[in-house]
């Protein structure tokens, strides 16, 4: 070997004499040429004065700096954030129009008004709606020129359960603020109609302040009549026309769908002057009323003081108009001899009649495993004031994985009379796969009335809570069939969630005489998910005393359900552990003569390159050096 490095360099060296000749000896001259040359002569003229060059006028050519706009990133446009659905705004408290309450000798809508007894007057109004700590807080404010003598009232009412009644045989209970108070006479009050606000102060269930003022209307008797001269009586704010509703009259006051009503509102002038052109109008609040004259309102050239006026007005209810009541408000506008104009209103009801099926009972194991059926047996009532005919029980799934099983998803039961109950069962099925966790079914109650053909319907939506049970899949895990004892080896794990419910602490050990190694975490899986990990496995020997050939073990993969119930699988595994060969005295000095060689080979090698180096670097210097002469002597 270094033999052969020496030739080699001995070569390179006689290579590069003639170069070291040429570059150490002087430069032979260019043979001369008999044509000119083309080459401007760089000497300078003896005979021509040195040409002086003006300074430059034109400034030096500056690169401008880039016209081009740094890219500016635009400020980050992210969205502003979405903001937290507001709470829808409170219902505010309502009047409770349609019932009797303890107290009153009419309701709302049947024309009630304030009592006037013993010098003092009787004030209630129920009131509707929910609030914070189901309280509410009245302060009356009486009219300071008015009848009442002065007070500083202010209480706090309690929503409570009341017993109400409507006409003659309809009773019920009613939860309500029903504000209730007694209001002074002064001494030589004055009669008149006068107006008291009620202002009610309390919290929205969402915990907001919230105020409402409420008026009513009183009128007052008994009293000293205001003087139309002046000069000693009464008071201006009650020297006008005051048209009231004496009273509403609807025949007949319970309709069912598809029938028809009269209403007929009597009105009393009960101010000091005369009225005059009068506007009555009936404004139904709901769809369930429709008026069947062309104009909702009726025209009166005038009403004189203490004069009466009816207005009759005939409507028809909606086939499918809900069971209850149906609000309708009587406005009324006017004016006096001077063209001061006024307004009034009130609201009244009439009772719809319908058949009302509903579902009042609902009997089911609401939690059920994936794939597993269960029965559903509900209860229907028709609580309603007429027959229902074609009743038919009709359910629906937020998704198909609950299904019914049938062919049809419904059942019809006939027809069902008022006060009539009657029970029907559905067998349902949770799929295999369906989702694990909250889910959602529906029944509704579809019916027609049997008098006048109109259609119903009303449901009830009910929870299931599906529960799937934990599935593990895996990969058959394989060893090497023989192995050197001293070695080691990857040993790789793969598993697969397949089942519809999340797994948990999913966890793989390997359990094998002469195999060391630790167990592989692969954490938690959702349905449909898989997992991988690679273990490291270490051979030794058996334990015993036969130290090598085959080992037998067992892999075991371990997880936990969504419940904390532990689960596991385990796979047979087995393995040779092969002796490792020994090595002779004479083996071991050959591998060592071996590496010594190998080691001087590559120092020769490195050695070799460094001597390439130096010489290429040599040349390099003589060309240059060789470059620059010529230029000179050019």
């Amino acid at each position: 070997m270094k033999q052969r490095v020496f030739a080699w360099l001995l070569v390179l060296m006689l290579m590069l004499t003639p170069m070291l000749a040429v570059a150490e000896g002087d430069e032979t001259e260019p043979p001369a040429s008999s044509e000119p040359s083309t080459e401007p002569s760089t000497e300078p003229d003896p005979t021509t004065p040195p040409a002086t060059t003006p300074p430059a006028t034109t400034p030096p050519a500056t690169t401008p700096p880039a016209t081009t706009p740094p890219a500016t990133t635009p400020p980050a446009t992210t969205p502003p954030a979405t903001p937290e659905p507001a709470d829808e705004p409170a219902e505010p408290l309502k009047i409770d129009t349609y019932w009797k309450y303890p107290g009153m000798d009419k309701s709302y809508a049947g024309g009630y008004m304030p009592v006037q007894k013993d010098n003092a007057v009787q004030f209630i109004m129920p009131l509707l709606g929910k609030t914070q700590g189901k309280t509410i807080r009245v302060v009356p404010e009486l009219p300071s020129d008015g009848p009442f003598a002065p007070s500083n009232l202010q209480f706090d009412v309690r929503e409570q359960t009341y017993d109400v009644t409507q006409g003659q045989n309809k009773t019920g209970k009613m939860s309500a603020y029903l504000i209730k108070f007694n209001a002074p006479l002064k001494s030589g009050y004055y009669n008149g109609t006068y107006t008291v606000m009620l202002r009610v102060t309390y919290k929205t269930p969402a915990g907001e302040q919230t105020e409402q003022t409420l008026p009513v209307q009183v009128q007052i008797t008994g009293g000293k009549t205001p003087s139309t001269g002046g000069g000693g009586g009464g008071m201006s704010a009650v020297r006008k026309p005051v048209i009231l509703v004496q009273s509403c009259t609807i025949t007949p006051n319970e309709v069912s769908g598809g029938e028809r009503a009269t209403v007929k509102i009597t009105m009393n002038n009960v101010g000091n002057y005369d009225a005059k052109n009068i506007r009555v109008a009936l404004i139904p609040e709901t769809d369930a009323i429709a008026l069947t004259g062309d104009l909702n309102a009726k025209f009166f050239d005038a009403l004189a003081v203490k004069g009466e006026l009816d207005a009759e007005f005939a409507m028809r209810i909606a086939p499918g108009a809900t069971e209850g009541p149906a609000l309708m408000t009587v406005q009324i506008a006017y004016e006096d001899r001077y063209g001061g104009a006024y307004t009034d209103e009130g609201k009244y009801a009439i009772s719809v009649t319908q058949p009302k099926v509903e579902i009042v009972g609902c009997e089911y194991n609401e939690v059920v495993n994936g794939g597993d059926g269960f029965t559903v047996t509900l209860t229907l009532q028709n609580s309603g004031t007429r027959d229902a005919k074609n009743v038919v029980v009709q359910y629906a799934a937020e998704d198909d994985t609950i299904r019914y099983k049938g062919i049809q998803d419904h059942q019809s039961i006939g027809d069902l009379k008022k006060g009539e109950s009657t029970t029907v069962t559905f067998d349902l099925r949770a799929l295999p796969s369906a989702a694990e966790g909250k889910h959602t079914f529906r029944f509704s109650c579809l019916y027609g009335d049997a008098k006048n053909g109109g259609s119903y319907e009303n449901g009830v939506d009910y929870p299931l809570t599906v529960v799937q049970q934990a599935s593990l899949g895996y990969d058959e895990v394989r060893l090497p069939e023989s192995i050197v004892s001293g070695e080691s080896f990857t040993l790789p794990v793969c598993v697969y969630n397949t089942g519809f419910s999340q797994i948990f602490n999913i966890r793989c050990s390997l359990n094998c005489d002469g195999l060391i190694c630790s167990s592989a975490f692969l954490g938690n899986l959702a349905p449909q998910e898989s997992a991988d990990k690679t273990m490291t496995v270490f051979v030794t020997t058996k334990s015993g005393t036969e130290k090598y050939g085959e080992a037998y073990g067992m892999v075991e993969i371990s997880y936990e359900d969504v419940n904390g119930e532990k689960h596991s699988d385990s796979q047979s595994v087995k393995m040779t552990i092969a002796e490792p060969q020994k090595i002779t005295d004479e083996e071991k000095v050959k591998q060592e003569k071996e590496q010594k060689e190998q080691q001087t080979l590559s120092q020769w090698w490195i050695s070799l390159l460094v001597a390439i180096a130096v010489i290429i670097i040599l040349i390099a210097v003589i060309l240059i050096a060789r470059f620059a002469r010529m230029m000179r002597m050019k």
